[in-house]
């Protein structure tokens, strides 16, 4: 039976996903999942994760009481989105008493098994912008070689080393290569990493964990949507 579990929030790609993940048998494997599930109605996110969340719980026999820290995946990512999570993460953190690991977007699309050496993580920012990051996963944690920041869309078509995209970006790249994968946001991977962040105790307060924002502007104004539209920008 499990006796501690970290929950794991991302909401950072639009879709909700949310998992529980045991606590590993020693520090060099991956927690195991418990549950997962996803939310994939935008607007229905808010009113939802915390119903679905307990329910799974009542499913799989878990207690709040064995949840040991509150995962959340702080971005980049949609402006709602983000604070969605980081609202329910403090919530269930000060509830539950117990702290938050914050972790990137950027993390939670590392694939299995966790590279050695950096890797490039890029993900649709829209307004013709993509969010970029350089990082390696190191033992004592996330080392980042490039810190997260926006890059012109144009630069898809001259990726070089070892790259992972967001299905969108994937999409729209015309020149294949073996060193550029697809992937997507994971809870599951959220949860794993979180693991090995808790037990080097790196985490935060509820008041800590909050939305990893890498630009200011968040839309377009209708001005600009409409000259865009119109093919003025």
């Amino acid at each position: 039976m499990t006796s501690r579990f970290l929950l794991a929030i991302s909401t950072s790609s639009g879709v909700a996903r949310v998992a529980a993940a045991a606590e590993p048998l020693s520090p060099l494997d991956l927690a195991g999942e418990l549950f997962s599930f996803e939310i994939t109605d935008y607007k229905s996110q808010s009113a939802q994760l915390l119903p679905l969340i307990q329910a799974h719980f009542q499913k799989v026999g878990l207690k709040s009481t064995e949840c040991v820290a509150i995962a959340v995946d702080i971005g980049p990512g949609g402006f709602t989105s983000l604070r969605t999570a980081c609202g329910v993460a403090q919530g269930l953190a000060v509830a539950w008493k117990v702290p938050t690991v914050p972790l990137s977007s950027f993390e939670c699309m590392l694939p299995l098994p966790l590279p050695t050496r950096p890797v490039t993580v890029l993900t649709d920012a829209r307004l013709n912008e993509i969010y970029a990051a350089t990082l390696e996963r190191l033992p004592c944690g996330t080392q980042w070689v490039q810190p997260p920041h926006l890059l012109p869309i144009s630069i898809l078509q001259t990726l070089e080393g070892e790259v992972v995209c967001d299905s969108q970006l994937f999409a729209q790249i015309t020149l294949a290569s073996d060193s550029v994968k697809q992937g997507e946001v994971s809870a599951v991977r959220l949860g794993q990493l979180a693991w090995q962040a808790f037990a080097a105790g790196r985490v935060a307060g509820a008041i800590d964990c909050q939305p990893l924002y890498v630009r200011d502007k968040v839309a377009q104004t209708t001005t600009e949507r409409l000259a865009l539209k119109h093919g003025v920008i």
